[in-house]
């Protein structure tokens, strides 16, 4: 099998020569999603990763016009891939949706072996319900959340989209399929001031109590606790930056910007915080006297005491056991920034500070959140005022 390059409606295509059970020629077009000017190098060496995907169609009865939804995803990781290294596509979203491909999509769909203009919005309401109803992939009991089903759900219109677009389907199968209904299992949590130093308490002795202090002063997501660097703690101006983050999905990723736009952003360097960070600061010079050379030399402000870096899914799984350990109820790191806006609330913030705060690219987002302590708040004062009277 061999591979060449074509240019067809303004962006180029592989073209990969074969021959067929018959010993007949045979080539089959493939879109790499690139626009002509400046990507011909880039199309080509897209054709090694072609070759192989469709080393099976060699020697074999194919129908060119044709092509199977696995490989069209197949097909669409390479592109997808290409535009990453082209600075297109942040690399933990590429990684996330490579899970989803290879741990769950392809497996599910190549046993259907379904051409991709045969899938309908039957076969993907199938495959949700199939996943929401216990089609793990490890060996955990339960379905996957529709948080997670919806992630795969951007994947499924993605590679139609460019089906479309390759003229190899006249219609988007996945563009109306309605997502599982859920109830949460785990309902996000929002502390009041007492709760949270209760929460505070718990992590004393470990070395996550400095981040968790922090977090819920500005309301940080863990990427951006991670994060979060001395460079961008100036303690003359009492000013501190939010700028960098740390994801991972394959890899863990450290990255010179934020969730969203909004989410950057400069505030204050509150007194408290001020203190908890020099003291921090201190201790990361005692341990480099004590480690010497093979001391882990970083910028970053929460580091093992040889100042290697946390992981991210070492946050989230110490954090859950020190709230085990303590008997505190069960609630996500995430949960510490709907703490924030909590205890925002209850001092009076309004909605469009809470958001100024919190960074929320939209006030909507806010709101949600605003009514969910409401309610909650809410409820908290029916169950105080019960057993107020009696008759």
């Amino acid at each position: 099998m061999t591979g060449s390059v074509q240019q067809k409606n303004g962006t180029y295509y592989a073209i990969l020569q074969y021959k067929n059970k018959q010993q007949q020629k045979k080539y089959k077009w493939i879109p790499t999603g690139l626009e002509i000017k400046g990507n011909k190098l880039k199309a080509k060496a897209m054709i090694p990763e072609f070759i192989e995907t469709y080393q099976h169609l060699e020697y074999k009865e194919a129908d060119d016009s044709k092509i199977l939804f696995a490989d069209a995803i197949k097909q669409w990781l390479v592109r997808k891939k290409n535009r990453l290294e082209g600075d297109k596509l942040a690399r933990s979203t590429y990684e996330s949706q490579t899970i989803y491909v290879n741990k769950h999509i392809i497996p599910y769909f190549e046993k259907l072996n379904l051409y991709i203009d045969d899938v309908t919005p039957k076969h993907i309401l199938d495959y949700y319900d199939y996943k929401f109803n216990g089609g793990r992939c490890d060996k955990k009991s339960g379905g996957l959340n529709v948080q997670s089903i919806k992630k795969h759900s951007m994947v499924f219109k993605q590679v139609f989209t460019d089906a479309l677009i390759a003229e190899q389907i006249t219609r988007n199968p996945a563009s109306a399929v309605p997502l599982p209904k859920q109830e949460q299992t785990m309902k996000a949590v929002f502390l009041t001031g007492e709760e949270a130093n209760r929460l505070l308490q718990a992590f004393t002795g470990n070395q996550l109590q400095a981040m968790v202090y922090v977090t819920l002063y500005y309301g940080l997501r863990r990427s951006e606790a991670l994060g979060l660097k001395w460079s961008a703690v100036n303690f003359e101006e009492g000013k501190i930056t939010i700028d960098h983050t740390v994801v991972k999905n394959l890899t863990v990723e450290y990255k010179d910007k934020t969730k969203t736009k909004t989410s950057m952003g400069d505030f204050p360097l509150l007194e408290d915080v001020k203190e908890v960070l020099l003291r921090v600061k201190a201790e990361q010079t005692e341990n480099r006297k004590t480690f010497g050379n093979t001391y882990y030399e970083s910028d970053y402000v929460f580091v093992w005491k040889n100042g290697n870096l946390y992981k991210p899914d070492y946050i989230t799984r110490t954090f859950m056991r020190v709230l085990a350990k303590h008997r505190l109820p069960p609630m996500r790191f995430h949960d510490l920034r709907h703490s924030t806006a909590s205890i925002l609330h209850d001092k009076g913030w309004s909605l469009k500070d809470i958001q100024d705060w919190l960074r929320h690219a939209d006030i909507e987002t806010t709101g949600n959140i605003y009514t969910h302590i409401s309610n909650q708040r809410k409820q908290a004062s029916a169950k105080d005022l019960n057993k107020t009277f009696v008759i």
